[in-house]
């Protein structure tokens, strides 16, 4: 049995125990947590329920029990989508020169992140770049500062914890980080939210979205390049210009630790 967690224009959250499923509309990107269905059937949902209305799971349906009626989501043949890490031929050695890393380069980050790059924000963003991530406790520091740190449902240092990871799994590097992270990040110090995706991201899955953007340190089209960019832009209010700004970070860290 679950409940209903939370509601928005363009989807909603079910709770089962400490993990979060996001359903929403096929027209959207699907997220790692995520059900997309059809518009109609999300509508109709969203007009009935509540939050903390009660969701059960039988034979393969999700069942919504409202003031009303009983809403089934039916997930027997709902399509399902590889969200897991891709495979890309990009090197470390070459991520310099790839034109995704450039177009990420020229961003002004500063203008369009949820959080302000304060002298102390600095201080930790350069340990972040440039830290060895062998050293748990640094590890431990950095993690500590940027989880639960900014507003909303998906704070701005968890973004950016996502972003930076996200680099790294790629290219199947610094398990102590990994490990320093699944040590510390835990519900009590952010959002379920916030902390369901990065559960996810540990696991090896992300956003639709995202994964074009993995795909796309393959590119050599400007245009594919910078399609792949907005959308993970477009995500929420700043989180998705959090996580790429993240991810850059992540990348300057491996380019910066070639040697290792």
């Amino acid at each position: 049995m679950g409940r209903v967690h939370s509601m928005f224009k363009k989807g909603f959250n079910v709770k089962f125990g400490d993990s979060l499923i996001y359903i929403t509309s096929n027209k959207y990107p699907l997220s790692a947590l995520g059900v997309n269905i059809t518009e109609e059937k999300l509508r109709k949902i969203l007009s009935s329920i509540k939050i903390s209305d009660v969701v059960t799971k039988k034979e393969e349906k999700l069942l919504f029990y409202t003031i009303n009626e009983i809403i089934d989501i039916d997930y027997k043949f709902i399509e399902r989508i590889d969200l897991s890490f891709p495979k890309v031929k990009c090197k470390i050695t070459d991520i310099k020169k790839s034109e995704l890393y450039n177009a990420l380069a020229s961003i002004d980050f500063e203008e369009i992140i949820g959080i302000e790059l304060d002298k102390n924000t600095l201080k930790y963003v350069d340990l972040l770049v440039n830290s060895d991530k062998k050293d748990l406790d640094t590890n431990k520091l950095i993690i500590n500062f940027f989880v639960g740190r900014g507003k909303g449902l998906t704070p701005s240092g968890d973004d950016i914890l996502i972003g930076f990871t996200a680099a790294l799994i790629i290219f199947e590097k610094y398990k102590e980080w990994i490990f320093s992270l699944k040590q510390e990040v835990t519900t009590g110090k952010t959002t379920i939210i916030s902390s369901s995706y990065l559960s996810s991201l540990l696991e090896g899955y992300v956003s639709e979205d995202f994964i074009e953007l993995i795909k796309s340190l393959d590119y050599k089209k400007s245009i594919l390049i910078e399609e792949a960019i907005e959308k993970v832009k477009a995500f929420g209010h700043t989180s998705g210009c959090d996580t790429l700004f993240g991810f850059i970070l992540g990348l300057k860290f491996l380019i910066n630790n070639l040697k290792n």
